[in-house]
């Protein structure tokens, strides 16, 4: 692909997720040229340094007037901060702006699965039959979702998570890394489970659960 047809991405968050973004974009582009990043936005870092070897254009609520034709990559999102990702999103002006999905070429993805916009998929991912995912979900290396699973707008599978069949993990829940969730389960909307953890009962929206098997450690609100 021409360089002046490469699309041109700027990446929303400066932290660690930002850095395995740009080595995804960089194994994608191996494969056959695609993308350019422009740089990145962070409110809490200088505009004109370095982050990860791009430069720093602005805080997030310049992405309107820095974005052109560009398209956003969503590099946001902790066990702490997720749940507050989309209002963050909102706040700032950004709600309404393009976001691209990524997915690595080691990714796996069924051909009834289906991806929301600015969704991540990280190396040896696998989604299977009927597989859906909403806007703005991260699923990090090595998950396996099995056949009908649902992760809702703004999600994050931490490294190793693996889904049975028909789970459905609600809006901006948390799942940790290496925990795994039998069949049929339903964890709700910002809930968070501990890495290793062992789901065999349904999580309530808000609550925090660990352990083999999981167990409430903070009920929701």
């Amino acid at each position: 692909m021409p360089s002046d047809a490469l699309i041109e991405l700027v990446l929303v968050g400066g932290g660690g997720t930002s850095a395995d973004v740009l080595a995804i974009v960089d194994d994608i582009n191996r494969e056959a040229p695609r993308y350019r990043v422009r740089g990145l936005l962070d409110d809490a870092l200088t505009p004109g340094s370095q982050q990860f070897g791009v430069p720093v254009l602005g805080g997030l609520s310049d992405a309107p007037q820095l974005l052109g034709n560009g398209r956003l990559v969503d590099c946001l999102g902790s066990p702490r901060s997720n749940a507050r990702r989309e209002a963050l999103l909102q706040a700032k002006g950004l709600a309404g702006l393009p976001f691209e999905s990524l997915v690595h070429p080691r990714a796996v993805v069924a051909s009834s699965a289906d991806l929301g916009e600015g969704c991540i998929l990280y190396p040896n991912v696998v989604l299977l039959a009927q597989v859906r995912l909403g806007r703005h979900v991260t699923v990090l290396a090595n998950c396996v979702l099995n056949h009908d699973v649902c992760v809702e707008d703004f999600g994050i599978l931490a490294s190793g998570v693996n889904l049975s069949g028909r789970v459905h993990v609600g809006r901006a829940a948390y799942l940790g890394c290496g925990c795994n969730v039998r069949e049929n389960i339903r964890i709700g909307d910002g809930a968070l489970v501990g890495l290793g953890s062992a789901v065999v009962q349904n999580v309530a929206p808000g609550a925090v659960v660990a352990g083999v098997p999981a167990r409430v450690q903070r009920s929701g609100t």
